[in-house]
């Protein structure tokens, strides 16, 4: 078994929102990341979708996304995005699809001969950009909550390793420290993906790179290219 992560993908099969309006990167953006997705994984591999999953309002909406998801090979692990409003109880999602594990405030054990588990949160906006307010405080403060939450309960099951999903960067370059990578640092987390930055621009603003011990990385469409990335090839540590 191996792990993959994409952010991002940005779907809208329900009612068509044709993403090459920010840009060329983006053109068939839905019909290269399948093909790519079917050249690299496997049915035995696990894949990370660092949230932005479908433009749908309602979960109903959504589900022509997620069944498009579903179709290609692999176990699908989905963390929520900024975008992702039809994203409406957790346990609901969770019983809709066999290879499909929406991860909010739990963990999901991909490995239990290694102890290999993937938690995860959304994330939010970090102290510092110009527009950030008290009501991004309060959203902030619940989803470093709900990644406790979720990393508590691998390490409840007996985790040794964990790969960490979000949406949003864990921290900005070039402090990268916040809240969020303190928190990471405090369990045995390997690695840490998320998507949410789109741009050469906004690349660059991501935490990037090996800090204190985990391997941060961007894994948004756009800066891939389309093409799940490799994260974990089956070898613990």
């Amino acid at each position: 078994m191996r792990v993959f992560a994409i952010g991002d993908p940005h779907l809208s099969l329900f009612q068509q929102k044709p993403m090459d309006i920010f840009g060329p990167d983006w053109a068939a953006h839905d019909e290269r990341l399948a093909a790519a997705w079917r050249d690299s994984v496997a049915e035995n591999d696990v894949v990370i979708v660092a949230g932005d999953i479908s433009w749908a309002l309602k979960t109903a909406d959504a589900l022509m996304d997620l069944a498009w998801i579903e179709a290609l090979p692999g176990r699908k692990i989905l963390v929520r995005g900024n975008h992702d409003l039809w994203w409406q109880g957790v346990t609901r999602l969770n019983a809709l699809y066999e290879d499909m594990f929406f991860l909010q405030n739990n963990h999901l054990m991909i490995d239990p001969q290694k102890k290999l588990a993937v938690c995860g949160s959304r994330g939010w906006a970090l102290p510092g950009l110009d527009d950030y307010t008290a009501a991004d405080g309060k959203i902030l403060a619940r989803e470093l909550i709900r990644l406790k939450f979720s990393l508590d309960s691998a390490m409840a099951a007996g985790a040794e390793e964990i790969l960490c999903a979000m949406h949003f960067p864990p921290a900005a370059c070039p402090q990268n420290k916040s809240v969020f990578t303190d928190l990471l640092g405090q369990y045995p987390v390997k690695q840490a993906v998320y998507g949410h930055l789109h741009g050469a621009a906004a690349f660059r603003k991501g935490i990037s790179g090996e800090h204190d011990g985990i391997l941060y990385r961007l894994v948004s469409f756009d800066f891939v290219d389309g093409k799940p990335q490799l994260i974990y090839n089956g070898e613990k540590g």
